[in-house]
């Protein structure tokens, strides 16, 4: 502190000190104070929500496509249990053209699993009443139970046989009469020139591959009932009685075949 001078009063120090002691501080103004509102009159802030709406899901009930129906063939035959029919329809008994179509048997009837695919007939058209003599197409609803062919097997299911020169085809009278025989030499048939046999390694193209058409293939067999009647690759002529189609046609037919399926093929006029 400093020293006051001697000629201050004592008086006077006490009227100083009680000024300091007394005087007001420095107001401090808060924000609120700093604020042109006074405190009192600032509201709360209430956040609004905004209220919020459930959108339901539309449901639309589905509809599952109704099962199809199957259909009658074009041809009125006996199938027996087949599930797998192939139909194969002229125009009249003196065609030798036809169109072939897959089917598969579904509740009610039929369903097609190929188009119609064209076909040629034997050159004298069909027949109900087939010999050895007559180049006519079988009327009629037969199994499919076995194939053959001078190619490897394209992928049928159907029990194959791969061909050899020793394979032949049975058209000669006797016990051996319309069944596959495999004989090189010594044979228990005619093999000479001009016999009536089919040697089935040489019928090319038409056999480079073929189903067996069980016409007449009993038992019994009747003898000159007619025999080597397939289902085998065409050359856009007419046959000797079998049916043939393009090879492109024959491939696929040959892999859908199924034993389990019992297939047959029915030839007929409509």
């Amino acid at each position: 502190m400093r020293y006051l001078p001697r000629y201050v009063s004592a008086a006077l120090l006490a009227t100083t000190l009680a000024s300091c002691a007394t005087s007001t501080p420095p107001a401090v103004h808060s924000a609120a104070h700093q604020s042109s509102t006074p405190p009192s009159s600032i509201s709360p802030t209430t956040a609004t929500t905004a209220p919020t709406t459930t959108t339901q899901p539309t449901i639309v009930p589905t509809t599952s496509a109704p099962a199809p129906t199957g259909q009658p063939l074009p041809l009125t035959a006996d199938t027996g249990s087949a599930s797998q029919v192939i139909t194969v329809v002229a125009r009249n008994a003196s065609a030798t053209t036809a169109q072939l179509r897959e089917w598969t048997r579904i509740p009610g009837g039929w369903q097609p699993v190929s188009a119609n695919i064209p076909a040629n007939l034997g050159s004298a058209g069909l027949t109900t009443h087939p010999g050895e003599t007559l180049p006519a197409t079988p009327i009629g609803s037969f199994t499919l139970t076995q194939a053959f062919g001078r190619n490897a097997n394209p992928g049928t299911a159907l029990p194959y046989l791969h061909t050899t020169p020793d394979d032949w085809w049975i058209s000669q009278p006797g016990p051996l009469y319309n069944t596959h025989q495999r004989c090189a030499t010594n044979c228990a048939f005619d093999t000479s020139s001009g016999n009536p046999n089919e040697h089935l390694y040489y019928e090319t193209p038409y056999y480079d591959y073929a189903v067996v058409i069980d016409y007449n293939t009993g038992p019994p067999i009747a003898q000159g009932a007619g025999s080597a009647f397939f289902l085998h690759v065409t050359t856009g002529a007419p046959t000797q009685g079998c049916v043939a189609i393009p090879v492109d046609d024959l491939l696929p037919l040959m892999r859908w075949l199924n034993p389990a399926d019992k297939p047959r093929i029915v030839i007929g006029i409509g």
